[in-house]
């Protein structure tokens, strides 16, 4: 008698787990950036736009100085390393991958929109 009911839970068992299907959700990749990045149009305002960097990093507040007018010259020479530009601390400490930043991080695409900037020179364009 044990039997035919052991044999049935296990039955309805395998059917439930076997019935359970999930379906994967990948990241939508993001458009490539653009050649030529411009720091004053595509750069500073990450670090200003919304709730960003600016919330800490402003006159008088922390150091570095990220708003509009400062923003070049608190990041270039001193964030950035134009031989290997993926090891620049403005681009690897707020990064969303490896950052140890415990406040804000950049999004994929920002990040990248930095690292290419870096990658052309770190103009002041």
């Amino acid at each position: 008698m044990k039997n035919p009911i052991i044999i049935g839970i296990l039955v309805l068992f395998s059917i439930l787990v076997s019935s359970c299907k999930y379906d994967f959700i990948l990241p939508v990749p993001e458009a490539p950036v653009a050649a030529g990045v411009s720091f004053a149009t595509q750069v500073a305002p990450i670090f200003s736009s919304g709730d960003k960097c600016t919330s800490c990093h402003k006159s008088g507040g922390q150091s570095p100085d990220y708003t509009p007018s400062k923003a070049y010259s608190s990041i270039v020479p001193n964030l950035v390393n134009l031989s290997t530009p993926n090891q620049s601390k403005i681009y690897t400490y707020p990064n969303p991958t490896t950052s140890s930043h415990s406040w804000k991080k950049l999004t994929t695409n920002e990040a990248a929109v930095i690292l290419q900037w870096i990658a052309e020179g770190a103009k002041n364009n």
